[in-house]
């Protein structure tokens, strides 16, 4: 049974094994538990407004390695902070902007925003869904008119030739 962008749970191990010089967070996962925090990653990551990413059936043979990776490394993230991240996003849920106790400020502007690792959002940054702005704008082309493209046009009535 594939998870996300692993066939099984030992394609996963290899890469904390191989590729990953601190695996302390995914170790201490119990066995039972990896499964879902796979799946779990694949969906954060899958299911971000942030980004556009194949399916595991859609992935070519280039892309896979990447998704790989920034399936793991979030893997890993949520093994380390998830406990963390979700006692403060129930805080910030709960229009909390600050926790005294813990002396700790919450930017109400980020309640929406998922965590997201950088290195993970480096290894994506090609499935962006952010759209570049399109250029526009208006140049002058050969006319019948003497008017400019600078031309006030919007006031019909003042138009040298309107018929209104």
């Amino acid at each position: 049974m594939a998870f996300g962008y692993f066939t099984d749970l030992a394609e996963a191990q290899t890469y904390f094994t191989d590729e990953r010089m601190v695996t302390e967070a995914w170790d201490d996962v119990p066995a039972p538990k990896k499964e879902p925090l796979l799946v779990h990653a694949y969906n954060r990551l899958y299911y971000s407004k942030e980004f556009i990413l194949p399916t595991l059936l859609e992935a070519t043979v280039d892309e896979l390695p990447v998704l790989q990776k920034a399936q793991a490394e979030m893997a890993y993230y949520l093994a380390l902070h998830i406990a963390d991240e979700d006692r403060r996003k129930g805080l910030q849920a709960q229009a909390t902007v600050e926790a005294g106790v813990v002396k700790e400020k919450y930017d109400p502007a980020k309640l929406y925003d998922t965590p997201i690792p950088p290195f993970v959002r480096d290894l994506l940054c090609a499935y962006s869904s952010e759209v570049p702005p399109t250029e526009f704008g208006a140049v002058d082309i050969q006319r019948d008119e003497n008017e400019s493209v600078d031309t006030k046009v919007d006031d019909y009535h003042d138009f040298p030739g309107a018929k209104f």
